[in-house]
């Protein structure tokens, strides 16, 4: 996934891995103390997917806003017309709120906008707890000693994010 910043003057375009189709999140959660070195090196990449799925997912609640905000404004308009040419008269505040709440598209506008929402606190519930768990491998990592690390332990794929070791070391 590329995302295309600008900021200022300059453009930048961000690339990003995204995460398979699936993930366990509990268990992505969990630290594998029998694969440390893994968690130390992969988690990092884990908590930014998860923010950049939380960036989006807040910019899915913002539109699902303005959408509704939108929709709510042009049926108020609707309403106000269909009230007043019944009545003969201005709808009160009350009565134009009424006639709103019971509108069966507005209801439906406003459910989507609670979805994203809950998505929204959902991601963010998890980012949460990925930032926790870095938060704990940053301190466990100050008690391993430096030892020789495996190979085996610097390929592969370590919670979704597949490691390959260089073959040339930049000097």
């Amino acid at each position: 996934m590329k995302k295309v910043v600008k900021i200022k003057e300059q453009t930048y375009i961000l690339k990003f891995d995204e995460f398979d189709e699936s993930i366990d999140v509990d268990s992505l959660l969990k630290i594998d103390y029998s694969n440390l070195i893994g968690e130390l090196v992969t988690f990092p990449v884990i908590v930014n997917r998860f923010g950049v799925l939380l960036a989006d997912a807040e910019n899915e609640v913002s539109e699902s806003k303005l959408n509704l905000d939108v929709f709510e404004a042009k049926t108020k308009e609707r309403l106000r017309l269909k009230l007043t040419e019944a009545n003969g008269k201005a709808p009160t505040v009350d009565a134009l709120n009424s006639a709103l709440m019971l509108d069966k598209a507005y209801q439906q506008m406003k459910k989507k906008y609670f979805e994203s929402q809950k998505t929204r606190d959902y991601i963010n519930s998890i980012f949460w707890s990925a930032k926790a768990k870095d938060d704990k491998l940053s301190k466990l990592s100050l008690s391993i000693q430096d030892v020789e690390i495996p190979d085996s332990a610097l390929e592969g794929r370590v919670n979704n994010v597949l490691i390959k070791k260089g073959e040339k070391l930049i000097k």
